[in-house]
């Protein structure tokens, strides 16, 4: 366990800091390498990429409340679409997690590894649309929300990479859409939380301090190092040649994602 733990805290330095270098959601990270630590404390193979998902899901709501807050001071959160997209995205999350949850555990490393391949590409080929001006109305909204619950559900991430490039099409300058994808991000990860608790809670053979799919002294590790290191990462970005370094850890992602899949 105290091997497990410290491992769990140097995850967690490392995810803080892409997190606050790239902008991204530590999910991808978080997500592959649970499935590798798990093994170690006990969990079963067939729980492996429920437990990772549901894991990664609770660490978001620590870190993204905490950037949610700062945006929301800063003025950067658009309550308007937040109050409309909000309850969409928590719907979708919490029933395409119970969902997912029940799937063979190779299907859902399969669909976890085409997620990323797909995020992954993204950044590698920095695939931008520039504004488009469409309406940002509640159907727009509500259909965006069941969507991007949907494969955030998959991926056990925030939705930050779908969310703001959404949000930015759709006329939100990019701070604004940046802001509110953090304010949405966290009510996301809360919503995978539960629903990852819910369709967990009556597993048999998990171990101590789980909460269904929910790995505590995971999660604890993770965001004890995560939520300072990602400050760091944040202040890094400002003298680091962050483009270059982007593809560079999308190649990363993608090596990862190829090992996922095959095995």
């Amino acid at each position: 366990m105290i091997e497990f733990f410290a491992l769990c805290l140097l995850l967690g330095t490392v995810v803080g800091f892409l997190a606050g270098l790239f902008g991204i959601g530590g999910g991808l990270i978080i997500v592959p390498s649970l499935v590798y630590l798990l093994p170690m404390i006990g969990i079963p193979h067939e729980y492996l990429m429920s437990t990772a998902l549901g894991t990664s899901f609770a660490t978001i709501v620590v870190t993204a409340f905490s950037s949610a807050q700062r945006h929301h001071k800063l003025g950067n959160v658009d309550l308007s679409a937040s109050k409309i997209f909000i309850p969409t995205i928590m719907a979708s999350v919490f029933l395409a997690g119970l969902l997912i949850s029940n799937l063979d555990t190779q299907l859902m490393t399969r669909l976890f590894a085409l997620m990323v391949f797909y995020l992954a590409g993204r950044m590698i080929f920095s695939l931008k649309k520039g504004p488009e001006n469409k309406p940002l109305n509640t159907k727009v909204l509500v259909s965006a929300g069941a969507i991007i619950g949907a494969l955030s559900s998959v991926a056990g991430i925030g939705g930050g990479a779908f969310i703001v490039p959404f949000l930015n099409s759709r006329g939100l300058e990019m701070k604004k859409a940046i802001g509110t994808s953090s304010f949405c991000g966290a009510f996301l990860g809360l919503s995978g939380m539960f629903s990852f608790m819910v369709s967990g809670w009556n597993v048999s053979g998990m171990p101590d301090y789980s909460l269904g799919y929910i790995y505590l002294p995971a999660l604890v590790g993770i965001t004890l190092t995560s939520y300072f290191t990602s400050k760091l990462g944040a202040n890094a970005a400002n003298v680091l040649p962050v483009p270059m370094l982007k593809k560079a850890f999308a190649v990363m992602l993608v090596l990862i994602a190829i090992n996922m899949f095959l095995k």
